[in-house]
């Protein structure tokens, strides 16, 4: 008996070695398909790289107590639940955890799609934690010209109008900061007043700007050659840093994070501020909903809805304020009435 009890834990060691060596093969696989066929930024390819590295190296424990687990037609049933349990543990965030159970349900589809393992093998239902759905914040076009003020009084220099330009350009195109330091010369219609964009997921699309932005532009195309070291081509960067190379996101979120202190702005600035700010504005101003989708390049409407809670926010805090019946006065009128009835 001690003989076939060794025997059956030799298989099952072979067995879990196989699984682990089967997810890694995938994982390995899923990253190469996300980076090559799907196109997606280093960023979002480096969040899935380091959630499937966790898992991994997790997944060992659980292949250990499976044997002793029900249901062995589909070992992997628990998974999900044994897995959100132990990231939990861990003092994550809500939007971590939603994240990384998002993540393996992405990988686990591919796995199975991909023949790693047969179909519906593998659980793709994980239970997220409801998230609280956080308010984006946003400016107003009095704290974008302050800011443009502070842009106004650094000393004379090409770096003085490519930070103007970055913070109209940002603000009335509604781009991401990726996308912003994406841009080539050529991807900019000057008489149109167009971008080129190249989106996520390697989507293209087309983005507007002002006729301030343009001006802005235009004033920092004229002192572009201070920082580029070559021609200017339209393959060159359109935005440069002092060393004459393409600026990073890392230096724009830097470089706006300076000017809102120098405005002395009440808030916590970083390039999606910009971004809220467009969406939100455009809202409150009648613009539908599926239009401003399109201009921020969501793929889906969800991603967009958010900012119609901002609007309906601001009018239910302008209601409030202004309608006779509506404050707090005037519900405790109401109270006293109920009590005296």
């Amino acid at each position: 008996m001690e003989e076939i009890a060794a025997g059956q834990t030799e298989e099952s060691q072979r067995e879990e070695s196989l699984w682990c060596e089967r997810f890694a093969e995938g994982a390995s696989a899923f990253l190469s398909y996300l980076d090559v066929t799907r196109d997606l930024s280093p960023h979002t390819l480096r969040a899935y790289q380091s959630d499937l590295q966790v898992f991994l190296s997790w997944l060992p424990n659980f292949c250990r107590d499976m044997p002793a687990m029900p249901h062995q037609h589909t070992p992997f049933i628990g998974l999900p639940a044994a897995y959100i349990a132990h990231l939990s543990g861990q003092n994550l965030s809500k939007t971590s955890l939603a994240r990384k159970g998002s993540s393996l349900k992405t990988f686990f589809k591919f796995l199975m799609k991909e023949r790693y393992f047969e179909e519906n093998s593998l659980p793709i239902v994980f239970r997220r934690p409801k998230q609280l759905r956080k308010l984006p914040n946003f400016m107003s076009s009095q704290e974008i010209d302050r800011l443009l003020q502070a842009a106004s009084q650094a000393p004379e220099s090409a770096l003085k109008w490519r930070n103007k330009a970055i913070v109209e350009l940002l603000f009335s195109s509604g781009i991401r900061v990726s996308e912003l330091t994406s841009l080539d010369v050529g991807h900019v219609n000057w008489e149109e007043c167009e971008l080129l964009i190249q989106g996520k997921g390697g989507r293209q699309r087309m983005a507007f700007f002002s006729q301030r932005s343009l001006s802005a532009l235009q004033r920092y195309k004229t002192c572009w050659a201070d920082l580029g070291e070559q021609p200017m081509t339209a393959e060159s960067p359109l935005f440069l840093n002092k060393n004459g190379s393409r600026l990073d996101v890392r230096s724009v979120r830097r470089l706006l994070n300076d000017l809102g202190h120098v405005a002395n702005l009440q808030k916590p600035l970083h390039p999606h501020v910009f971004r809220h700010s467009f969406a939100t504005h455009l809202l409150n101003n009648g613009v539908d909903l599926r239009v401003v989708q399109e201009l921020l390049g969501h793929v889906s409407i969800r991603s967009t809805q958010i900012y119609t809670h901002v609007s309906t926010e601001r009018l239910k805090r302008a209601y409030l304020k202004a309608h006779p019946r509506a404050g707090a006065e005037s519900n405790r009128e109401l109270g006293d009435m109920g009590k005296s009835v």
